[in-house]
């Protein structure tokens, strides 16, 4: 992609500051770790994430991509793919991709492939959650083999994340399959997903990491940031969300949703 094709103002600081785009990656690159907080069916999003692996991989040719998209237990298929030791037919079979995969991440998959770029398969794997909703508890005899990838330890102490689950749940459809079952067991797979998610950056925090996942596991430094934050406070963690996820929120409050906000036009 590029970057001449980009608008020249499209990122914002949460002081309502709008930067150009030069600006906007002299600022990103001061980051350790720069989360992106998508809605997973936007592609405005989709296009935002591609933009912000190009730019950030030309200033930074040691960058790192995490993705919420694939599971722990298929790193090894993800990297036999991105060293072309398998073909692309192989690696989707066996990676579990989600349904929006070509639309919304191959881009970001290719890019990486073709510039060398590591890819972390973040993600718990999605029978260990289930495991811990049904059990109402985190234990590595609730997750059986997926032990492996579970942290030394996983946080359940931000009372502000506890409820901004619930509320979130509590406005779900009542269709939705996760309105008949415990809210505290949900909430302690959720809070699973974003501990392993954190601790999957462990061998790469000597590095500048790029982390694309959806805006609840990243709004309000919340969920994977808090994770890694209570870790590492030395980290320099950003966080960017998108202005369409602030639009039904009052205004006073979209500050503190994310460090920065990418504007849709």
């Amino acid at each position: 992609m590029n970057e001449k094709e980009v608008p020249l103002n499209y990122l914002m600081t949460n002081k309502a500051e709008v930067l150009s785009r030069k600006e906007s990656f002299e600022v990103l690159i001061d980051f350790d770790v720069v989360f992106v907080g998508e809605v997973h069916d936007s592609r405005f999003a989709h296009k935002a994430e591609l933009i912000l692996l190009t730019g950030l991989s030309r200033r930074d040719p040691d960058l790192v991509l995490a993705l919420e998209m694939f599971e722990r237990d298929v790193q090894d298929v993800l990297d036999a793919y991105l060293r072309g030791k398998i073909s692309e037919d192989k690696f989707l079979k066996q990676s579990r991709p989600w349904p929006n995969y070509h639309d919304g991440y191959r881009p970001l998959i290719e890019l990486a492939k073709t510039k060398g770029i590591p890819v972390i398969a973040a993600n718990v794997p999605r029978r260990a959650a289930a495991a811990v909703v049904m059990a109402n508890k985190i234990s590595t005899k609730v997750v059986g083999g997926d032990r492996l990838f579970l942290p030394q330890k996983v946080h359940l102490d931000s009372k502000e994340y506890r409820k901004r689950f619930a509320a979130s749940v509590g406005e779900m459809p009542h269709h939705t399959p996760m309105k008949g079952m415990n809210v505290n067991g949900l909430y302690k797979a959720q809070v699973l997903k974003d501990a392993v998610m954190a601790a999957s950056l462990g061998p790469f925090l000597d590095r500048r990491i790029l982390f694309c996942c959806g805006h609840f596991h990243s709004d309000y430094r919340l969920g994977i940031p808090y994770q890694l934050r209570k870790n590492h406070p030395e980290l320099k963690i950003a966080v960017i969300t998108f202005s369409s996820s602030l639009e039904e929120l009052p205004m006073e409050d979209r500050s503190r949703v994310a460090d920065f906000i990418w504007l849709e036009s």
